[in-house]
């Protein structure tokens, strides 16, 4: 029985009711009380003693009728407002709406469904503010981290500067040009944190999906290409680096800039949360003209169940066993990778187990 049907039963009974009770009272008060009193009609005053005591009579039963229906009903009204105040803790009051039983009073039953969505909701509202305050302790997180990952390659050219323009030291020519190719590096580092930052907010600002510059190019040129700007690196030397392609011609389309990003960043969070000497591999496959698949594997540290479930949400820089390592630089974050890849109407996924590594998976279907 829907609520409107049982709330019009309700209210005709009670109704019916409260007018049946009237007339008992008046009955017995003109016919049972008033005489034991010794007031009979016709005496003085006789009407208006009558008439008074039908208005008590009507009072007392419109407050209990009142009562009846409308403490339900100041329950309900009370809670929204104390959701609407962002208080989700049921009122102090509540419990007392059930038997011992634990069932819903009798006057409280006409409204259960209500009472049951409240509830429902109150759930939900607490919920959504546990989210979005550990959805703002990761942005804050997330900042902090941006700010430390830009102040390191500042630190570098801060450093390189101040010793090229001491004047106390002559400084060879090989020398500076050592100096000002760690300026070079770092601020090509800076360069592209800065991008993916603005790439980031552009994403969360628009929502859109990301405008692709598609080009046709060979895909196993372009990896290579990536992974030797990659491995150039001096850092990176201590590290088993591979990459294994069947085929020396694969003509793909996608956007070559923002795949770079995607995959660099990948090689990147592999190399940084691994210790030296970590063997890292990358796999290029062409599956059958339909879809690409690379496949980013290491033997590392690997990461828990809550990392791995965590780690393609925005804001999320989980940390790692190895988070002790002299590798602090978190990047932006996998969500910047996973909106790259889906871009291109590709999937990422990612398998890890602890102390035994990490693999992710690209696959991108050929364009149309």
């Amino acid at each position: 029985m829907n609520i409107k049907l049982r709330f019009s039963i309700h209210f005709i009974a009670g109704l019916f009711a409260w007018i049946l009770s009237m007339g008992i009272v008046v009955m017995l008060i003109i016919d049972g009380i008033l005489p034991m009193l010794g007031l009979y009609e016709g005496m003085p005053g006789y009407d208006l003693i009558l008439l008074v005591l039908f208005a008590v009579s009507i009072i007392v039963s419109s407050l209990i009728f009142s009562w009846y229906f409308s403490r339900p009903i100041w329950l309900i009204i009370s809670w929204i407002s104390r959701l609407s105040q962002g208080i989700y803790q049921e009122p102090a009051d509540s419990d007392k709406i059930y038997t011992k039983r634990n069932k819903l009073k009798r006057p409280y039953r006409l409204f259960r469904e209500i009472i049951t969505n409240i509830y429902e909701l109150s759930d939900q509202l607490r919920k959504s503010q546990q989210e979005r305050e550990k959805l703002e302790q990761l942005k804050k997180d997330w900042i902090a981290g941006i700010s430390h990952d830009l102040k390191t390659p500042l630190t570098y050219i801060s450093g390189y500067s101040a010793l090229l323009l001491n004047e106390e030291y002559s400084w060879s020519e090989e020398e500076k040009h050592s100096f000002m190719q760690e300026i070079l590096k770092k601020s090509k580092h800076m360069e592209a944190l800065i991008q993916d930052f603005n790439l980031s907010l552009r994403l969360q600002e628009t929502k859109a999906q990301i405008p692709l510059r598609l080009e046709e190019a060979n895909l196993v040129e372009f990896l290579k290409s990536l992974l030797a700007d990659t491995w150039n690196d001096p850092d990176l030397q201590e590290y088993d680096l591979s990459f294994h392609c069947e085929e020396d011609l694969i003509p793909f389309s996608f956007d070559q800039r923002l795949l770079y990003r995607a995959i660099q960043n990948l090689l990147l969070n592999a190399v940084m949360h691994n210790p030296p000497g970590t063997a890292i591999s990358v796999q290029l496959t062409n599956v059958q003209n339909e879809f690409i698949k690379v496949t980013i594997e290491d033997n590392g540290v690997g990461m828990d169940r809550a990392t791995v479930e965590n780690l393609f949400k925005k804001y999320y820089r989980g940390a790692t066993p190895d988070s002790s390592s002299a590798h602090h630089s978190m990047g932006l974050g996998l969500s910047i990778v996973k909106d790259l890849i889906l871009a291109h109407r590709g999937h990422i996924s990612v398998n890890s187990i602890p102390e035994k590594g990490t693999t992710f998976y690209i696959t991108i279907p050929f364009a149309k």
